[in-house]
């Protein structure tokens, strides 16, 4: 391979960044959380989860808070999941994330999930922060 090639095919790795999945916050109901003991092994299991900055569990409200990493790779899907295994279940939430509007579809940066918000009336390819309903 000649030495051009070489740079140019260095250059194209550096230049590419992966990209993450960006949730930043999630704030879930989960129904059927209703004892201290329930509310300490939910938040465990779910501290565990890939990503996860901080769970808070709150019983007054039966839903739990959670802070992510900075260039985490979690998953909604994951969370639902986690919250199903532990004999709940998750309700709507409201989620904070980084992604780009495609039509109607807001789509969490590198997760590979997209959910149905309003979009503005912005065409811009840029990545925004927005926070959303989610059922």
């Amino acid at each position: 391979m000649s030495v051009l090639r070489r740079v140019a095919l260095a250059g194209l790795l550096l230049g590419v960044t992966p990209l993450h999945a960006e949730y930043l916050r999630i704030q879930m109901r989960v129904y059927g959380l209703d004892c201290e003991l329930c509310a300490r092994g939910v938040s465990a299991s779910i501290q565990r989860l890939n990503g996860v900055k901080s769970v808070d569990v709150s019983l007054k409200r039966g839903s739990v808070d959670i802070a992510l990493k900075p260039g985490n790779t979690f998953k909604m899907s994951d969370l639902r999941k986690r919250i199903r295994e532990n004999g709940f279940r998750s309700m709507e939430a409201t989620v904070t994330a980084v992604g780009q509007f495609n039509g109607s579809k807001f789509e969490v940066l590198g997760s590979g999930e997209s959910y149905d918000v309003s979009s503005p009336d912005s065409k811009s390819d840029t990545p925004v922060e927005a926070t959303f309903e989610v059922r």
